[in-house]
């Protein structure tokens, strides 16, 4: 898993500026307003943010006050992106390159986020593995936030905002699919099928509780896109999970 992804990451970091303008309207309508919104105050925490990729995520944990940001990822090329953004603007933010599944001890968290991380794995034993993984990064009483793929995405209301999910009807769990950033040109990454149930199970053998679903909004958009939004976020490309260990 780890090699498979950390080629397909390296390849694209050239071309991230390219993809980020792609997706930015729904990342800046819907994605990051819905994570912080759920995510809630973070000042003084200790921060663990898996598959960081160029460290985006990272970087406005440490603006809104968090004590401490480490950020890993398997992309060496990915890690070369976040570390020069912190060298330009320093805020203390650590990386690391080092694969979920198989991550060395980083700590104890308060918490730990996951963006477009979970559909990474290739089998069953490797989603269990990241979610082991990450529940022995938390400390007792600290909480996951992550996105993670939607087994029944729209596809073509997720095409109309620069997603285009290349998935067979018939797939199995664990089997891959693509989907591909409408970028010129299109850039495209292999994901893994698995259900929302399927997380939640991996996630609770982890030991991992109050595994559920936060809601995912958007504002200050105009009527035409509000019903284009209305549309995409009955199954967007990707869900908002939270879940805490005891």
């Amino acid at each position: 898993m780890a090699q498979n992804n950390t080629v397909q990451y390296n390849s694209l970091a050239d071309r991230l500026g390219d993809i980020e303008q792609a997706i930015h309207f729904y990342r800046e309508t819907v994605e990051f307003p819905s994570f912080f919104r759920a995510l809630g105050p973070v000042t003084g925490k200790r921060v663990l943010d898996v598959g960081c990729g160029d460290g985006i995520y990272a970087r406005l944990l440490a603006q809104r006050g968090a004590g401490e940001v480490v950020g890993m990822d398997s992309s060496s090329e990915m890690i070369r992106l976040a570390e020069a953004a912190e060298a330009e603007r320093p805020l203390g933010v650590r990386y690391h390159v080092q694969d979920v599944a198989t991550m060395a001890e980083l700590g104890e968290f308060d918490v730990v986020i996951a963006v477009n991380v979970l559909h990474y794995a290739d089998s069953r034993t490797a989603l269990d593995d990241m979610c082991q993984r990450i529940a022995a990064s938390l400390v007792p009483g600290g909480r996951l936030l992550a996105y993670v793929g939607n087994a029944d995405v729209d596809s073509g209301a997720a095409r109309e905002f620069g997603y285009i999910v290349n998935r067979p009807a018939d797939l199995r769990e664990g089997e891959p699919f693509t989907v591909t950033i409408d970028a010129d040109p299109p850039a495209s990454v292999r994901v893994h099928y698995w259900t929302a149930a399927s997380v939640v199970r991996s996630l609770e053998s982890a030991g991992l509780t109050r595994v559920g679903w936060e809601e995912m909004t958007y504002s200050g958009v105009s009527d035409e896109d509000a019903v284009r939004f209305d549309r995409l976020l009955k199954n967007p490309p990707g869900l908002l999970l939270s879940a805490c260990k005891q």
